[in-house]
């Protein structure tokens, strides 16, 4: 492209040709700023850090992991089993909603789409691209807390992507720089300060289908 500008230019050389260099100029920087503004719409950012969707049902993190102590798996069940940590079926939250609260409009909206068997249709926010493969079971397994890639979700009433997320962010903290430290610690025990000690795979087929 630099290339054929220069061209341009020299095919308009001379001071007699100063307003034709000036508009051609003048074209190239709005077309490449074009350019950039198509390529991000149809190719956008890869990180949806503090994304901050309404649901169709509120649900309070802060008052059930926060306030009531609920461990997240108990809702989220697979994330010990299966790559993906599974939205809680309606059953779940019918294990205790068939006596608590069952006054709220919430609550029977949800009552009424579990007597129907109609799922509701949450929106997803922690989403990467197609090509990229994350299985939480070997980071629940390593010790991982929900908090190191979700923030502290027991202190939101409506969940938002704390983290960026990006393929560099998950680098760091495989390269052990940003890995918390009980995880650094308990992969280099004999280390006085494991900081940038490699704690998992860096190869692209690890991540990458």
């Amino acid at each position: 492209m630099s290339g054929f500008l220069e061209s341009m230019l020299d095919s308009v050389s001379g001071p007699e040709n100063k307003g034709k260099r000036i508009a051609l100029i003048f074209v190239a920087v709005v077309g490449g700023l074009a350019t950039l503004l198509v390529g991000a719409s149809v190719f956008p950012t890869a990180s949806n850090q503090g994304y901050y969707p309404e649901q169709p049902i509120p649900f309070s993190h802060k008052l059930h992991a926060g306030t009531l102590k609920i461990d997240c798996r108990y809702c989220h069940v697979n994330t010990e089993r299966s790559p993906n940590a599974s939205i809680p079926a309606l059953n779940v939250c019918m294990n205790c909603h068939t006596t608590v609260r069952t006054e709220s409009k919430w609550i029977q909206q949800i009552k009424d789409h579990y007597d129907k068997g109609k799922p509701i249709e949450w929106v997803r926010i922690h989403e990467l691209p197609d090509f990229v493969r994350f299985d939480h079971r070997p980071h629940v397994k390593a010790g991982l807390q929900c908090e190191t890639c979700h923030g502290d979700i027991k202190t939101m009433d409506r969940v938002h992507q704390d983290k960026d997320l990006t393929m560099g962010w998950c680098i760091n903290c495989h390269r052990g720089n940003t890995t918390p430290k009980d995880i650094l610690k308990k992969f280099h025990p004999e280390a006085a300060d494991p900081t940038g000690m490699q704690v998992a795979p860096q190869n692209c087929t690890t991540c990458h289908y």
